[in-house]
């Protein structure tokens, strides 16, 4: 099972099960992570079924597919496949600042330690790691560097730091 962390450190008894496949696997009243196509196909029946429930995105999901559902769901996962995958950080720019989504924002997959502090700068808040990651570690990066130089998703687009100019 990950460790999950968000900015303040590591968070213990998780309540989001995702789902993978086997209904009969979620208890009544819990808290759940479908996968988009399961999500679309069957909200009504596992709002009826979960206590809440949230989605899980794939790096080619088109977002506009859950615009319309976004008051439905307490969290919103994206999976990174792999580390090199990219596409992740431009679905959770576009969530916060093109969709206004305020809820949980969890990274998935393979991310990496380094990878911490850009996710944050794109609007995650929290982290799902591998077992062989360290949580203080991993915390200690969404503080890797002081000052940014261009808007981020990260605290629902505040403006960060100083701004440095150059020349006059």
């Amino acid at each position: 099972m990950p460790k999950l962390i968000d900015h303040s450190g590591e968070r213990t008894g998780d309540p989001w099960i995702t789902y993978a496949g086997d209904a009969h696997a979620i208890p009544a009243g819990a808290c759940v992570i479908l996968p988009l196509t399961e999500f679309r196909e069957f909200a009504g029946t596992w709002k009826n079924h979960a206590k809440a429930l949230g989605v899980l995105l794939s790096p080619s999901d088109n977002l506009e597919l859950i615009a319309n559902d976004l008051d439905k769901l307490r969290l919103i996962a994206i999976d990174f496949p792999a580390f090199t995958d990219g596409r992740g950080y431009s679905l959770a720019n576009a969530l916060r600042s093109r969709y206004g989504w305020r809820g949980e924002l969890r990274a998935v997959g393979d991310i990496q330690q380094d990878q911490i502090y850009l996710l944050s700068r794109s609007g995650f808040d929290t982290f799902a790691l591998r077992d062989d990651q360290r949580a203080n570690e991993c915390v200690a990066a969404t503080d890797d560097f002081t000052h940014a130089y261009q808007w981020g998703a990260d605290r629902f687009g505040a403006r960060p730091g100083p701004q440095v100019r150059y020349g006059a």
